[in-house]
């Protein structure tokens, strides 16, 4: 098992012990980009350094994710991967992902709390990215 190492990547997908794919980019983008590339696979190990409940959704909505590392994750995220069945280890849960300046919750947090249906999250979520393509490289 490869352990996470936030000092090279802020988000990595492993295959077995092999590194196929990481970013030093924040946000949900690097996470979205590599849940496309990688659509297909299975039993993949992530590793992101910030995980919120808009991050865990789109994990369980790809099907190839089985277990997520991350230093932090937001208390309705670890709820929702318990829920689906992904394992996770974090070491500090906090009530909610904030932004950068911690002003406020992040959008994507936002979108996925008072967003139940699936689809319509997906959709949300994407506009999101194309209304603002670096917004969530801000967050």
């Amino acid at each position: 098992m490869l352990i996470p190492d936030f000092t090279c990547y802020s988000l990595a997908l492993v295959e077995g012990n092999h590194l196929i794919y990481s970013s030093k980019d924040s946000g949900l983008r690097p996470l979205w980009e590599a849940l496309e590339k990688y659509s297909g696979k299975s039993g993949l190990i992530l590793h992101d350094k910030v995980m919120g409940l808009a991050a865990a959704r789109l994990i369980d909505r790809s099907g190839i994710i089985e277990k997520v590392y991350t230093t932090v994750v937001s208390l309705p995220a670890e709820q929702f991967l318990k829920g689906c069945g992904i394992r996770l280890t974090a070491f500090n849960v906090v009530p909610n992902i904030l932004t950068k300046d911690k002003s406020s919750i992040c959008p994507g947090e936002i979108i996925a709390l008072a967003t139940t249906e699936p689809d319509d999250f997906y959709r949300k979520i994407r506009a999101m990215m194309d209304a603002a393509p670096n917004l969530l490289s801000l967050l």
